[in-house]
């Protein structure tokens, strides 16, 4: 197949050769190699985008998810501290101690919740941030300097032999070039279809082991919170 496609490229390279002179046989070269860079740019470009929207849809789950659990805190710690001065009212005696102690504990088990899920995020932004590093951008930006030298292929060939007694042998090396050229272009390709496909499994996991994480906190929270109400009902 490879040694057909050359055959056919030769063909067309000598027709234009026949046309035009040996000169423009070297100017198609450089336009077979710079649309080669143009396509290359225009693929990494989408995949740009939908990775740059990924990268926005993962960010805006966890910070809405974060948000709420957030909410459930203080509006669980509020609904405690609501309940233990109503029954303080209902004593007659806000300022007893072991209803003042059981405020108090409001207080510290949410800022601990807090601290938690403090913890908890800075741990999931560590994971998250690396995983365009290590699954995308590399394979990304090795596809990008690959793809901006084919601009200057025809020129280095030029500057390596001698286009007055070895054209033939120099066009013979550009068409090899060219046909191994394309080939790494869709090989680069795949390999970052399958560097996404990596990053989403990557960012779906940490995506669930966050929420799980954080619900985790905001359960626990709210049950020792209730307790703590019963408890504090106690009080007289």
């Amino acid at each position: 197949m490879t040694k057909w496609i050359l055959l056919t490229l030769l063909a067309y390279l000598q027709l234009a050769r026949s046309v035009s002179g040996e000169t423009s046989v070297l100017t198609e070269f450089d336009r077979l190699f710079n649309q080669l860079h143009y396509d290359a740019n225009y693929k990494l470009r989408i995949m740009r985008m939908d990775f740059s929207r990924t990268m926005k849809n993962l960010n805006a789950q966890l910070i809405s998810r974060n948000g709420f659990i957030v909410s459930d805190i203080q509006q669980t710690k509020q609904r405690a501290k609501d309940a233990i001065l109503e029954h303080g009212l209902a004593i007659g005696n806000p300022q007893d101690p072991c209803l003042v102690a059981a405020n108090d504990e409001a207080i510290r088990r949410a800022t601990q919740a807090a601290r938690d899920l403090s913890v908890s995020a800075e741990t999931v932004y560590n994971v998250v941030r690396w995983l365009p590093i290590d699954r995308f951008y590399s394979v990304a930006r090795t596809f990008q300097n690959i793809s901006s030298e084919f601009q200057w292929t025809v020129l280095g060939k030029l500057g390596e032999a001698n286009a007055v007694t070895n054209l033939q042998e120099l066009q013979a090396d550009l068409a090899f070039q060219y046909l191994g050229s394309a080939n790494f272009v869709i090989a680069l390709e795949n390999s970052i279809n399958n560097s996404l496909r990596f990053f989403q499994t990557g960012i779906n996991r940490n995506r669930r082991e966050a929420f799980q994480r954080w619900d985790e906190i905001s359960r626990n929270y709210i049950f020792n919170m209730d307790l703590l109400i019963e408890e504090a009902q106690q009080c007289f």
